[in-house]
């Protein structure tokens, strides 16, 4: 099983991430999907027919002889119903997937913490036993989290004039992210306040302030990149058939169909993926809470004490 409480830095926080994929990924996304994979392809169900509802409205209007962008509105009000109820499905299912996305990881690493069996149904009871907490987490940190975010990042902005809000946002965003995703852990995995979580996010932040700044950007770069490729890739792929289509067939309703079909395709792709590869981000911000928590409690020391009187015995 995967060692969480062990000393770690930066290239070892970044490494152990896919350390853990190697020996977990296989059980770690069987479980992800068996949770949360029916509620994303609802979600990507929902999305893709709304994607396909505006996009319809918008190139049926392009491709008349005389174009009006007031006519767009009256091709989606002719499909208002089907759209305003999709879209409060999605949103809805959009709130649970990001729920699940955020609890999910956070017990699976809970349990390998605690040496419990894995199972299916075991994530599930601890993400269903800590669910008020999770919803709660939210919640609060609207009131704290959001407004801090919302100051420093206008102050970066204001900064950018003289080009030092540039470096300073690219270390002061990473951390943001980290010490939320630090409390988080920490207010999942014990009984602490939220206030109390907070503060001990932040702590466990500055114990290694640049490894862990350093290894959150390296996975957000690696996050994007993959995501990209699966988004991209297959955007890129498609116009270039549809421009040879064009050429061979210069009807724009049939074209404009296509791009619509396109569009809906690749928004469902990049939410699929993005939803996926989230699973990185957390992680490896929970490796580097276990780490943390290690360096100042010497779980792992304790540990092998334990296992040396155990073998003595």
């Amino acid at each position: 099983m995967f060692q969480l409480y062990k000393k770690r830095g930066f290239s070892e926080f970044v490494g152990d991430t896919f350390e853990f994929l190697k020996l977990e990924g296989k059980n770690y996304f069987k479980n992800y999907f068996i949770i949360n994979g029916p509620l994303l392809l609802i979600l990507v169900v929902c999305i893709y027919f709304l994607m396909k509802v505006y996009m319809d409205a918008v190139f049926s209007t392009m491709a008349t002889q005389n174009p009006n962008p007031n006519n767009i509105l009256n091709n989606l009000m002719n499909n208002i119903p089907l759209f305003l109820s999709l879209g409060f499905v999605a949103f809805v299912l959009i709130i649970l997937v990001s729920l699940i996305n955020y609890s999910f990881p956070v017990s699976y690493l809970k349990l390998i913490g605690e040496k419990s069996e894995i199972t299916t149904q075991s994530i599930f009871n601890l993400m269903k036993e800590k669910l008020g907490r999770t919803i709660l987490f939210f919640l609060a940190s609207l009131l704290v989290f959001l407004p801090i975010i919302t100051i420093v990042m206008i102050l970066l902005v204001l900064l950018m004039i003289i080009a030092i809000g540039f470096p300073l946002l690219i270390i002061i965003g990473p951390a943001l992210i980290s010490w939320l995703k630090l409390s988080y852990y920490d207010y999942i995995t014990t009984e602490n306040n939220y206030l109390k979580s907070v503060g001990n996010g932040f702590d466990l932040l500055k114990v290694k302030f640049w490894p862990i700044v350093g290894s959150t950007i390296i996975m957000y770069i690696i996050f994007y990149f993959v995501s990209s490729i699966f988004t991209m890739v297959p955007y890129f792929i498609g116009l270039a058939t549809i421009f040879t289509d064009i050429q061979t067939n210069p009807d724009k309703t049939e074209a404009f169909s296509t791009i619509s079909i396109l569009a809906s395709v690749v928004m469902v792709l990049s939410i699929l993926s993005n939803y996926t590869l989230q699973n990185l981000i957390f992680l490896n911000q929970g490796i580097i809470f276990y780490s943390i928590t290690d360096e100042k409690e010497n779980i792992s020391i304790k540990s092998d004490i334990d296992l040396i009187g155990s073998d003595s015995e």
